[in-house]
Parts: structure tokens; C-alpha cells; sequence
């Protein structure tokens, strides 16, 4: 392994840490009393105004972008992303947020890749990727259908949808010309018209919550709007989107276990058996098996 695929291994574990933190928090914030729209607002404002001058700098529509691949940038990580995930939390819990959210994404980002981008699959590779479905679906996926009856199947649709969203960012930031940091300025810049308009339409309320809860809530959503983004998009542009993204299926067992120890949420035994075969079809997904069978064969 070579010092630049160890350090993008080591930027998608680092994503994985930090969305696990903002799954956690945002989870804790919307049943203490924040809303979708205050959440979206506070990320927002936060994440848009510290990197607005390197938005500055680039051009509030680079040169030469594409429409479609500026609007697939901004909306796949930014606002699609911003209001999907908090939605789900108000029909499901946040232990399973981290099966149904980052867990699905390698799923969706392999799907992209080879459908966008014209990436081929291994046969290995397939492997991983089919357990990590097997993972979800064993973790709530397949309670979710055969229970829905009682609305948590609806988070976990708006779980899964905020990360095709982010999957749609990675394709098309791969051939966008922009490095990580600049991407991930103009995402959050142009996030922040979508969120003053909800902020409008909406009235917001932070009168239930204290303002250590919202500076913490704050960091959280900087973390995972800016920090992690950086860090994922880096993965993903020296790994591949599919390789970069099956890194972050670890992170529905560190939600899980966040969930028990911080929220007072304990996770079912399918959860964690769930995360396990997510997690060990995540290292066959990125490849780690295929490169050490080409290093015995040299």
C-alpha cells in the first residue's frame, strides 16, 4: 500500500468517525426539541460562511462546469443531503441511521460509478458489496418491509435517499476539476440560499434547546458539512467513489454503539449482527483482498 492510498484509507475512516458523531448528535437534537429546518439552518449558516472565500476565489459557478454537474454537486451533498437526513429521524431511531444512511452508500456509489463513470465491478468486490446488503437488510432493512405498518420504514427511505444523494456528488465530482476543499465550498455556499428560504417559510424555534446544545450541534454539522466532505471527497478521488465509499458502511456500528452509550438507545441483536457482515463485506469491498493476492503473485 502506498503512502497515497494510505492516507485516502485513512481520510475515509476519519469520515467515518465524524458522521457517526453528526448521526449521533443530530439525532439526539431532534428528539430534544430541533427541527428539521433549524438543523438545516444552523449547517448552513456555519458551513457556508467560513468557506466563502474560497467560493470567492473559484467563482460562485466555475468556469466551464457543466449545469447539470453544478447542480448535481450542490444538491447531492448539500441541500438534498442536508434535509433528507434529519427527516428520517423523525420516523426512525438513530441507532439505525448509521445502517440506513452511511450503510447504504457504498451501495449506491458502486451503482453510480459503474453506471456514470463506467467502473467495473470484481467478482471479489461484488462480494463485499452483496454483504454489505445483506447487512442492511438484516440489520432493519427486511423488519422495515415486513413491518411497515408502523412508519419507521419511512426514515429508513429518507435514510437511504440522503445517500444516493451523496453518491450522485461523488460521480460528479470525480471529473469536475475542483480538489476536495474547493468542492466543498461551493456545495455549502449554495446551500445556504436553499436553507435562509425554509427559514422563511418556516419560523424558526431554538427556544426548547441550550445554547451549549446548539454550539455543540453546531461543530457537528461543521464536521460532517465540511471536515468529512474534504476528507471523503479526497477518498474517493485517490480510491475511486465505490472504493472510497464501502469505508463508510463501518459506520453503522460505531452509530449503534454511540446510540447505547450516549442516547440511552440500545441496539437490537440484529443491529449488531448487521453491522458485522456490513463490516466485513466492507473490507472485501474495497479491494483489500484483491491487493493482497496481486502482491503474492509478484
Amino acid at each position: 500500500m502506498n503512502k497515497a492510498t494510505l492516507l485516502a484509507v485513512c481520510a475515509a475512516l476519519f469520515t467515518v468517525s465524524i458522521w457517526a458523531n453528526f448521526l449521533v448528535t443530530t439525532g439526539g437534537m431532534t428528539s430534544g426539541g430541533l427541527g428539521v429546518v433549524e438543523l438545516g439552518f444552523i449547517r448552513a449558516t456555519v458551513c457556508g460562511i467560513a468557506l466563502w472565500p474560497i467560493v470567492h476565489r473559484i467563482g460562485y459557478y466555475p468556469k466551464g462546469m457543466e449545469l447539470w454537474r453544478f447542480a448535481v454537486l450542490v444538491i447531492g451533498a448539500g441541500s438534498g443531503f442536508l434535509f433528507l437526513i434529519p427527516l428520517g429521524f423523525a420516523y426512525a431511531p438513530p441507532a439505525d441511521s448509521g445502517i440506513f444512511a452511511p450503510g447504504t452508500l457504498p451501495l449506491w456509489a458502486a451503482i453510480t460509478s459503474m453506471v456514470f463513470l463506467g467502473e467495473r465491478i470484481s467478482a471479489i468486490r461484488g462480494i463485499g458489496f452483496f454483504l454489505i446488503a445483506i447487512g442492511v437488510l438484516g440489520a432493519g432493512g427486511l423488519d422495515a418491509i415486513l413491518n411497515a405498518g408502523d412508519g419507521v420504514w419511512i426514515g429508513y427511505i429518507f435514510f437511504a435517499s440522503g445517500s444516493l444523494m451523496f453518491s450522485f456528488y461523488a460521480a460528479a465530482q470525480r471529473n469536475s476539476g475542483l480538489d476536495a476543499l474547493e468542492a466543498t465550498a461551493l456545495v455549502n455556499f449554495w446551500t445556504l440560499p436553499a436553507a435562509c428560504v425554509m427559514a422563511f417559510g418556516f419560523d424558526l424555534d431554538f427556544s426548547s434547546v441550550s445554547m451549549l446544545a446548539i454550539g455543540w450541534t453546531a461543530l457537528a454539522q461543521f464536521g460532517s458539512g465540511v471536515v468529512a466532505i474534504i476528507t471523503f471527497t479526497y477518498a474517493t478521488m485517490t480510491l475511486g467513489p465505490s472504493r472510497g465509499a464501502a469505508f463508510i458502511a463501518l459506520t453503522p456500528a460505531i452509530v449503534a454503539l454511540a446510540s447505547d452509550w450516549f442516547l440511552g438507545q440500545p441496539a437490537s441483536d440484529m443491529i449488531w449482527i448487521g453491522a458485522v457482515v456490513v463490516s466485513a463485506g466492507v473490507l472485501i469491498a474495497s479491494g483489500l483482498f484483491e491487493r493482497q493476492k496481486a502482491a503474492k503473485a509478484v
